[in-house]
């Protein structure tokens, strides 16, 4: 099962697939420095990583990066370390997938990841919903020849919201107030229901 692959392009440029798990090497090396790493030669060590099939914790593919990517997630990582590894193309990770499934007994599963973006367009919608709500208040008393109180803190935006109440009328800020909010909320709710992606993981 040994296998043997240099990509001067890769971060790690040589990499090694035996029966026991990955090798791998950010410098180009020959095939034969991997009997060096076996027999404790403290030069080579310092150059190689292994990562035995029995620690793999969780492996997370990523086909669709230029180079293709794995993300490997170790049991103990102590002793052992985690590594991002670039394959020369789909094929060998394809590869090192299956040599995980077989040796590893992980399996594909499909996770799905939370994207919480959305909260930043509910906070701008909540902003919205007070703008409306001042905007229909502060119409509604000029329309009971009532005199808005702009003094205080906010005066500026208190100034603003009476002076457009005072263009539109209540109705008019009433109309723009829903259409302000309608239109936040289901940008919102939108931009919720993509949030949700998933992706393809090995895992126990």
């Amino acid at each position: 099962m040994d296998k043997y692959y240099q990509n001067k392009e890769l971060v790690f440029k040589t990499r090694w697939m035996t029966a026991t798990g990955f090798y791998f090497a950010e410098a180009e090396l020959p095939e034969a420095s991997l009997t060096a790493y076996l027999n404790n030669s403290e030069e080579s060590e310092e150059h190689i990583i292994f990562i035995p099939f029995s620690q793999i914790k969780r492996a997370v593919p990523l086909f669709d990066n230029q180079p293709p990517l794995l993300d490997i997630d170790v049991l103990d990582p102590k002793d052992y370390q985690a590594v991002v590894a670039d394959f020369e193309n789909k094929a060998q990770l394809k590869e090192a997938i299956q040599a995980i499934e077989e040796q590893s007994g992980l399996r594909e599963t499909v996770e799905v990841i939370k994207d919480k973006t959305w909260i930043r367009n509910l906070l701008y919608t909540i902003a919205i919903a007070f703008f409306g709500f001042s905007l229909v208040m502060m119409a509604r008393e000029l329309e009971n020849g009532e005199v808005p109180d702009t003094s205080g803190n906010r005066s500026d935006f208190k100034s603003v919201l009476a002076a457009i109440a005072e263009q539109l009328g209540f109705m008019g800020s009433a109309a723009l107030a829903i259409v302000l909010f309608s239109g936040f909320a289901y940008f919102t709710y939108t931009i919720y229901k993509s949030s949700n992606t998933t992706r393809t993981v090995w895992k126990k």
